[in-house]
């Protein structure tokens, strides 16, 4: 399976890119790797992959396993909210749990690097 994953992760299948990423940061039978992880999780979400982008919402607001970027998981939970699949609601109530928590700096830099991913990427690989 591993392997697999692995094989799949290399030819940019955002699916297994994700599925990687989680056996990495987790240590499911290999030894822990949280900076391959990371860069899985953003080489899947890049190509639009939602549980990726769920995930790395996630992974910057709580500073899991990279600093905590109110900033960075602002964006990424509204890419998700966005998206109009399956996580959108819970992305969105992660957006408005992270409201009060920014300062009206932080907020602005968000919506402006929000406006901008809109404009660059789509939602082509939902992940559902």
């Amino acid at each position: 399976m591993l392997e697999d994953l692995e094989k799949k992760s290399a030819l940019g299948d955002p699916e297994a890119q994700f599925q990687l990423a989680q056996v990495l940061q987790h240590g499911l039978g290999v030894r822990m790797d949280e900076d391959a992880a990371l860069e899985l999780y953003h080489a899947a979400a890049e190509q639009g992959y939602e549980r990726a982008q769920y995930a790395l919402g996630e992974i910057y607001m709580e500073g899991r396993i990279t600093p905590q970027d109110l900033i960075q998981s602002y964006v990424w939970f509204s890419k998700v909210r966005r998206g109009g699949n399956s996580l959108s609601k819970a992305a969105a109530e992660s957006c408005e749990y992270l409201d009060p928590h920014m300062t009206p700096e932080q907020r602005a830099e968000a919506m402006a690097l929000t406006s901008a991913v809109d404009e660059t990427a789509g939602n082509g690989a939902s992940g559902t």
